[in-house]
């Protein structure tokens, strides 16, 4: 599942299953937290088992039900942002969730804020909470009548917008994701604006989490924009990005004694990830693939179509990078690294490979083809 199609599915989830979060799930989240945290000055901890925060049943908004785990998201008091970067950076790990098939709900009021166990340093403030974890599989009555009670209908696209006759498809793209977006009292307060080929988003109605609900709108306006650069602040103003696409492969092989291993890249900056580069000319993807495999590696493979993860990101400033993963196996050639791009190539199992590959949006991508590969051999 894109980040994309997370937008168009996510929910506010209130009741929670009695199941723990898995070991690979937590650790594909706190993966995720580090870098978030690193990147916005942010202090977000995901802390798990752990009920009391929400274990006082409120007659309010947002009563909830199960949680067991939560992120905390907290950060420096005297950032004159930091309830807007608790919002945009806090909406990534959602998003991430619900690519992951966990179910997550915002809360700033609806908790105990004495029992909940995050950590605070000097000069640090705790802002709000996610409700994270695994769902039921349907909606039980009470969760159904809390959500009639509270939810308001959303705001048509030219309530939350204005410029829309004369701006590109990927503005209106935007408005629609900012239209899927959660906000407090689902109030959506904020305008976008698309006058003179520039976009600005600001709080239109006043509100006591607004900042965060206009961190939020500005991650899945650029989300549907697909990729750009805003300034904090309302108004904050949008810089589209650059698109650029690059393909490659999860390349796996069977073993001996019957189970399979994947063979990782440890690329020029020290991470490691998959074969991949970028498309030249009118190759399609699969020639891109095939080709770029064959130059890093030194391997011929087949490629399987069927399976296919995109995951994107921003390479650069100003640039989002689009990279399209098949599944592959090796049917020739002779395994070395390419010298100017690859360090090492090494085979792995899954649960070795796990932990390696540095990035979380590529984890998604190998935890997607064990559960492809082990449902096709009768094992999922």
């Amino acid at each position: 599942m894109t980040y994309e199609e997370a937008v168009l599915v996510r929910v506010s989830n209130r009741k929670y299953a009695d199941r723990p979060l898995r070991e690979e799930e937590i650790s594909l989240l706190e993966k995720a937290i580090r870098r978030l945290n690193t990147e916005s000055g942010l202090h977000m901890q995901l802390i798990c088992r752990e009920p009391e925060a929400f274990g006082s049943l409120r007659r309010s908004y947002g009563m909830f039900s199960g949680v067991t785990n939560y992120v905390a998201v907290a950060g420096r008091e005297q950032d004159p942002d930091l309830m807007e970067k608790c919002g945009y950076y806090g909406e990534q790990l959602v998003l991430l969730a619900t690519t992951m098939g966990l179910g997550t709900c915002w809360t700033a009021a609806t908790y105990d804020r004495e029992k909940c166990r995050c950590i605070l340093y000097d000069g640090e403030m705790l802002c709000c909470l996610i409700a994270i974890g695994p769902v039921p599989e349907q909606r039980g009555a009470r969760e159904r009548l809390i959500r009639s009670a509270i939810h308001r209908k959303s705001k048509s696209l030219s309530q939350l917008a204005r410029g829309m006759a004369g701006a590109p498809d990927w503005f209106s793209a935007g408005v629609a994701a900012v239209q899927r977006a959660p906000s407090a009292m689902n109030r959506q307060p904020i305008q976008l604006r698309y006058e003179g080929g520039a976009v600005t988003a600001e709080i239109a109605e006043a509100g006591e989490y607004a900042s965060i609900d206009l961190g939020i709108a500005k991650y899945h306006f650029e989300i549907g924009a697909h990729g750009g650069v805003w300034t904090w602040g309302s108004p904050g103003s949008f810089e589209k990005a650059a698109e650029e696409k690059s393909c490659g492969a999860v390349i796996w092989r069977r073993e001996p004694d019957g189970g399979h291993a994947y063979l990782l890249a440890q690329h020029g900056a020290s991470h490691w990830s998959f074969p991949k580069g970028h498309v030249e000319g009118q190759e399609t993807e699969l020639e891109t693939a095939a080709r770029e495999i064959r130059e890093e590696t030194g391997l011929t493979v087949s490629l399987d179509g069927n399976f296919r993860q995109v995951v994107t990101y921003y390479p650069k400033p100003g640039v989002i990078k689009d990279v399209v993963f098949f599944l592959a196996t090796p049917t020739g050639g002779t395994e070395h690294a390419q010298e100017e791009e690859i360090r090492q190539l090494r085979w792995y199992r899954f649960a070795d490979a796990y932990p390696l590959v540095t990035f979380a949006t590529d984890v998604e991508v190998l935890q997607a083809a064990e559960d492809y590969i082990n449902a096709q051999s009768g094992q999922g």
